[in-house]
């Protein structure tokens, strides 16, 4: 693994705090690694990186007020300095590709060891870009349906079919009728769902349904 030459102050934005803590852990004894703060939405971002000063950033996709990457546009525009790399479960072509068109400096996968993210660190306060080499670049085509999403996401065919029906706007109850289960079942398999997905707003849902094709 390379190492750094210089000290680096680095802000960790994930809304999972149990994971937000444990990268700090992980970050903490790195020598050359100073964990500045660490915060738990997209709109707290901005006024951290003013107050705090980081050279990067570990950001997630999936955030509640501002997006990150919506936050990584923002950053990338209007603080040259800072190094974005996205930390994110999300193996997707299309934002891996928005990214890479932002300019976003890396992008690591959450499933990633320490070292992984060290390194990603490393190469982008050296001016290069980092992309995970486990990252791969699905199209409609070879998702071979929902093979895809059950590997990708740990989605069952079950949950893959509600997140569809999700996306035509449907409620908790015309799922349940259409696919003859109790609305408490359809609620629990919403909740699962989420957790998976680390999504926490409906429209979050509806957005990741589009988004895949779903």
């Amino acid at each position: 693994m390379s190492q750094l030459k210089e000290n680096v102050k680095v802000l960790i934005a994930d809304d999972h705090q149990m994971f937000n803590d444990g990268m700090k852990m992980m970050l903490s004894p790195e020598p050359s690694i100073e964990v500045v703060g660490q915060v738990f939405s997209g709109k707290d971002v901005m006024d951290a990186i003013h107050r705090l000063n980081p050279k990067v950033i570990l950001l997630d996709i999936n955030m509640p007020h501002m997006n990150g990457l919506d936050a990584a546009a923002q950053i990338v525009k209007d603080y040259k300095e800072v190094k974005v790399i996205m930390l994110t479960m999300y193996n997707d072509k299309k934002f891996i590709e928005d990214c890479q068109k932002m300019g976003v400096h890396g992008y690591v996968l959450k499933n990633s060891g320490i070292d992984e993210v060290m390194e990603a660190i490393v190469q982008v306060v050296e001016g290069k870009k980092y992309y995970d080499p486990k990252l791969t670049k699905p199209t409609l085509e070879n998702r071979h349906g929902d093979d895809f999403f059950m590997k990708q996401f740990q989605l069952t065919k079950r949950e893959i079919e509600i997140i569809g029906l999700v996306g035509k706007s449907m409620t908790n109850e015309e799922i349940a009728e259409k696919l003859f289960l109790s609305i408490a079942t359809v609620k629990t398999h919403r909740n699962n769902i989420n957790l998976k997905l680390s999504i926490n707003k409906p429209a979050d849902l509806v957005k990741f349904a589009i988004e895949h094709g779903l």
